[in-house]
């Protein structure tokens, strides 16, 4: 198709050169979708272990409306992430100017993500405070850390609310990669502490330290995921600022904490009911087993403790093996079902309580 000027000059409508150069997408709205793309595949993660969760959890358990809660704030985050990429890509396409301006869905992901990440991590933050309760000092400070994330977060906010285009914004993305160190930190510090906690419960017998280690193994693998991406989106953040691959790893990364939280919800139940009959990750199977010791009664009745990050492991003293008279075989001894409580609660008892409990009859 052709258009004849004035001139007599012909001029081929459908050449290239009459139309703008866009400049490249990949690193920006290429990055913006591709993480939309996986974070809606973690969102997927997450309703099915809600919908997991929610089967085995108690009604009026207070956990429940904690994972509505969360489950509340993902769907909003997914929410924004769509919308931001049918705005640009679908709405206003072939419309350059509109790329380089913001839309509230965009503006609003940093105080999402923020909100998402500081839910998450106020559950590990109980965990280690119900471990014992000497740590409440680690807690107030890892606290301050979470007011000093949503500060960020809320800056970030309002910045990109003020601020007419990205170009602008790029010079305050130290914002949102300041609240990702932060949080860098928190998770390292809860992570230690649990991990501490955990090796100092080992009691030298084979099948309750090879518990532990599952325990330890599981908390070292979730942080460490977690302050993974939460390190790539503070280098991200601070060295392309220009670009949107922070935004990406920062909605990926509020999915992984999302999904990390939900796991170990959903592993504390099959770990502390399925292991006992099965397994060997199931060394409980042979702790959790009726003694004719009068000491088991008291240590039973503490036996709803748990360990770590909401895990809901019960691991008692073992009590000493009795006198050969009165042995019996582990196949004529009923095994114990204990019904443990359905909220986020661990380690209500400290480590020598169950010295106490047991008495001088049994040993840790």
């Amino acid at each position: 198709m052709s258009l004849l000027l004035p001139n007599g000059q012909r001029v081929n409508l459908n050449s290239p050169a009459l139309f703008p150069r866009l400049p490249s997408l990949d690193g920006t709205y290429g990055a913006l979708l591709v993480g939309t793309f996986i974070s809606a595949i973690l969102y997927g993660m997450t309703l099915h272990q809600v919908y997991r969760y929610l089967r085995t959890c108690p009604s009026r358990s207070p956990a429940r409306y904690y994972v509505l809660g969360l489950l509340f704030l993902d769907t909003f985050h997914t929410v924004l992430c769509m919308h931001a990429c049918y705005w640009y890509l679908i709405s206003n396409y072939y419309k350059p100017l509109q790329l380089t301006k913001g839309v509230w869905s965009v503006d609003l992901l940093p105080v999402a993500v923020g909100c998402t990440i500081i839910t998450c991590q106020c559950f590990y933050a109980r965990r280690v405070y119900l471990i014992e309760r000497k740590y409440k000092y680690v807690v107030v400070f890892v606290i301050l850390l979470f007011l000093a994330v949503l500060g960020c977060a809320v800056a970030a906010t309002a910045e990109a609310f003020i601020l007419p285009n990205y170009s602008d914004f790029s010079r305050v993305t130290w914002l949102t990669s300041a609240g990702f160190g932060i949080v860098v930190v928190a998770d390292a510090l809860l992570t230690g502490v649990l991990m501490f906690t955990l090796h100092r419960l080992r009691t030298g017998h084979q099948r309750t330290d090879s518990v532990i280690d599952v325990l330890i193994l599981y908390a070292l693998c979730t942080g460490l995921l977690t302050d993974i991406l939460s390190v790539l989106a503070f280098c991200f953040g601070l060295f392309l600022p220009h670009k949107l691959v922070y935004v990406a790893i920062d909605n990926v990364t509020a999915k992984v904490y999302v999904n990390s939280v939900l796991a170990a919800l959903n592993f504390r139940h099959s770990f502390s009911h399925d292991s006992i009959s099965h397994g060997p990750t199931a060394a409980l199977s042979g702790i959790f087993k009726r003694s004719r010791t009068p000491a088991w009664s008291p240590m039973l009745k503490a036996g709803r403790s748990t360990l770590g990050a909401g895990l809901r492991t019960v691991v008692p003293c073992m009590p000493k093996r009795p006198a050969a008279s009165h042995t019996s075989t582990a196949r004529d001894a009923p095994r114990l079902s204990l019904q443990l409580p359905d909220d986020a609660s661990v380690l209500h008892m400290r480590p020598e309580a169950y010295v106490r409990a047991a008495g001088s009859e049994s040993q840790c």
